[in-house]
């Protein structure tokens, strides 16, 4: 799906929809220009970066994740239904926090002849990450003779939890290095 989706996502977006919006919004346009982020390869890089978490991964990607992960736990169509019900959403919180800055370091700072070689890396991460959280089906299903039913597999969403807080502490430890590095640099230039 990424071979064909991303050229046509790179060719049509090029930051034209969120320049005006942000246009139509002084405020937050004075806000993006002092931070520098006002320039519309920044923009191409969100656009195209919504368009692939907003529309390709929940239509497309987590319905064919979901199907062959059914297919090769040996699910039924309505265990596999249940366990997409069940894990949907906080997959889909995860996939945001990591692949929204992956695809827009993709989108705006790596040269095209090099992002399918830079996604298949992050992919190699992204599928040990939804794997690990997901968790095996098997373990939460119940046989009662014939009908067999999904329990709710608490491992895994405690796993999801976990790594949610990792996540947010990780945010912050990066937000207060950069806060310290900025102060530095500014100590040095004044100097």
């Amino acid at each position: 799906v990424q071979h064909v989706s991303f050229p046509v996502i790179v060719q049509e977006l090029h930051g034209q929809y969120i320049g005006l919006f942000v246009a139509s919004l002084p405020l937050f346009q004075s806000g993006l220009h002092a931070l520098a982020w006002d320039n519309q390869s920044f923009y191409g890089a969100m656009e195209q970066t919504l368009a692939s978490q907003l529309g390709i991964v929940p239509f497309f990607y987590y319905p064919v994740f979901y199907t062959i992960t059914a297919f090769v736990q040996g699910l039924s169509q309505e265990q596999a239904l249940d366990r997409a019900k069940e894990t949907f959403i906080p997959l889909m919180k995860r996939n945001l926090l990591f692949w929204i800055p992956v695809q827009f370091v993709q989108f705006q700072f790596i040269d095209e002849s090099l992002q399918i070689p830079f996604l298949s890396v992050c992919g190699l991460c992204w599928t040990f990450i939804i794997s690990l959280f997901a968790g095996n089906a098997k373990q939460g299903v119940k046989d009662e003779g014939e009908n067999k039913t999904l329990v709710k597999n608490e491992s895994s969403l405690e796993n999801i939890e976990k790594f949610n807080d990792e996540m947010a502490n990780a945010i912050n430890d990066y937000k207060i290095r950069q806060v310290q590095c900025e102060s530095k640099e500014s100590k040095v230039s004044s100097r």
